[in-house]
């Protein structure tokens, strides 16, 4: 590859990740809420109740620093814990009510945002991007498949 292309496709990848970052981080000031809190947060809306196990190892953190992280956000009343139908020795880890609408707002904000983005763009362009998005999400999971790579 033509390690100047390379560092073209970097700059604009950073670029493009980043457009939601004012939205999101403005409502997570709005609710308190710290990175580390929005990723539990949206890790439990993307896999489920996890136990505190469960959602270390999938952030790729030690079960102390998700152990403050969950104990914070039972005490805003964003996440629950429930006793594990199968195991009562485990305790299960899931959004309450508040979570959910606090999650699917901060969803609904980046969503819209996004649109009024690609509503600049044509349409013609916009199919060569998902074009592209799908190939690197495609290679992305070719490499990741025979690695354990931490998520």
């Amino acid at each position: 590859m033509d390690p100047e292309l390379f560092e073209r496709v970097i700059s604009a990848y950073g670029q493009a990740i980043r457009i939601l970052d004012p939205i999101r981080f403005q409502v997570w000031a709005d609710s308190g809420l710290t990175m580390p809190q929005a990723r539990v947060l949206f890790t439990l809306v993307e896999a489920g109740e996890q136990s505190a196990g469960e959602l270390a190892e999938r952030l790729g953190v030690t079960p102390s620093t998700i152990t403050g992280i969950t104990d914070r956000l039972v005490r805003q009343g964003l996440i629950q814990r429930k006793e594990d139908a199968r195991d009562r020795r485990v305790v299960r880890l899931g959004l309450s009510a508040e979570g959910r609408s606090l999650t699917l707002e901060i969803a609904e904000s980046s969503r819209s945002y996004l649109r009024r983005v690609l509503e600049q763009i044509p349409d013609s362009t916009l199919i060569g991007l998902a074009d592209a998005l799908e190939g690197l999400a495609r290679a992305n999971e070719s490499l990741r498949a025979p690695l354990e790579v931490p998520s």
